[in-house]
């Protein structure tokens, strides 16, 4: 029997929490998406596909980027969309966005063959121009997003991450993802994460070009898997208790509500979420209850809804802090927590503060400890040596992202 619900639980490291004092506490909260529906038809696709064609692509960068778009294409069925950009310092929209008949597939193919390497990198005109073809040709069922492939530098346009994220916060908005892939050494890893992060879609380190059509083609089986999109989930928080919600996810807070964007999930997949709680102490209450409320869009288009609540109690701080713990929650956050704080470590071992940034991670994994997978403390503890020495490109890269990985809860 298929499964049709999106599946919402919520759990905490501890239920107690201290009558004097605040406390801190893990909530983790787990969504599972639907299984797919025997005879369900997919999701139609509206994709942009953006193409770095700068100086820097030469050789066989822009040729596995070509055999990656020729595999998309053909991997698209007729009721899907896609729109061809290709940009160095400037943009060229090479198809519209068109339905993918088998006509309009070749003829976009033609298009991609003579691409050659050009100048400097103008990254922002080259995906938004391939985000106003989505949203131009938007149908309500689509699932929307744009797929920015660099291996460069934003140098033309806009260039500042905030605003590049910001942009991108506001396209996941309407809609209209955005999904990263970073080649070679030249890309900035924070930059593209945070597009990706804050336009709900998904970041890939490509650190041979020959990888290019196995993750574009990854990228693909996941959106064609998806069974429920435009995740949100509103947590209501209590009076006075600070949140913190770690992963990269986008989210914000409107007043005693939460909003927790998790964009799209695939078929029967469970995605964690980590919130930090500091609860404030009792005054008159006894008890503090959260509750959550998580919707999203079927394949079928369908309503997708659940509800959970979790209460925590107070006690006394005697009680509250010899209490057992949840060791299988805290050992999940704790992967979480240590890959959270390495790519802040790393942001400061780039910018040349490699002291700060190893005493960052070492504060994490002193924390961290008595819950953390012995291998992957080790590997932490390895990474801060080699902040303190210098990092080169391939290991920056390579470190941040198997931290982005470990803190999304995704295989790499």
């Amino acid at each position: 029997m298929t499964e049709k619900h999106l599946k919402l639980t919520l759990n905490t490291d501890q239920d107690l929490i201290a009558r004097e004092v605040p406390s801190q506490r893990v909530l983790e909260i787990t969504l599972q998406a639907p299984d797919s529906a025997a005879r369900a038809q997919r999701a139609a696709l509206n994709l942009a596909l953006v193409l770095d064609r700068s100086g820097s692509m030469a050789g066989e960068k822009l040729e596995y980027v070509k055999q990656a778009a020729m595999h998309v294409l053909d991997l698209l069925a007729e009721t899907d969309r896609v729109a061809l950009v290709a940009y160095d310092d400037e943009v060229n929209l090479l198809s519209p966005s068109l339905p993918v008949t088998p006509q309009n597939r070749a003829d976009i193919q033609r298009r991609i063959q003579p691409l050659s390497d050009g100048g400097s990198t103008n990254l922002s005109g080259g995906w938004l121009t391939g985000c106003q073809e989505i949203a131009s040709t938007a149908q309500e069922g689509m699932l929307s997003r744009a797929l920015l492939l660099t291996d460069g530098q934003a140098n033309r346009g806009i260039v500042d991450l905030e605003e590049l994220a910001q942009h991108a916060r506001e396209l996941a908005r309407r809609g209209i993802s955005t999904s990263t892939f970073g080649v070679g050494q030249g890309f900035n890893e924070h930059l593209l994460e945070a597009m990706s992060n804050q336009g709900s879609g998904s970041f890939y380190y490509i650190e041979h070009p020959r990888q290019i059509p196995e993750l574009f083609a990854k990228e693909f089986s996941e959106l064609a898997a998806v069974t429920a999109r435009e995740v949100e989930l509103v947590l209501d928080v209590p009076s006075q208790v600070g949140v913190s919600v770690l992963g990269g996810w986008r989210w914000e807070q409107r007043g005693s509500k939460l909003h927790i964007f998790a964009g799209s999930l695939y078929a029967g997949r469970s995605q964690e979420i980590y919130v930090k709680l500091l609860t404030p102490p009792a005054g008159a209450l006894e008890q503090l209850a959260f509750s959550a409320r998580v919707t999203a869009q079927g394949e079928d288009g369908q309503a997708l809804t659940n509800q959970a609540e979790i209460v925590l109690r107070y006690a006394s701080q005697h009680e509250s802090e010899s209490a057992p713990r949840r060791l299988d929650v805290l050992q999940r956050y704790a992967g979480v927590d240590l890959a959270e704080t390495a790519g802040e470590a790393l942001k400061l071992e780039r910018s040349g503060e490699r002291d700060k940034a190893s005493r960052l991670l070492n504060q994490s994994l002193q924390s961290n400890r008595a819950y953390a997978d012995k291998q992957r403390l080790s590997e932490y503890e390895n990474l801060s040596e080699r902040m303190k020495r210098g990092m080169d490109e391939g290991d920056r890269k390579t470190s941040h992202h198997v931290a982005y990985n470990q803190k999304r809860r995704r295989e790499p």
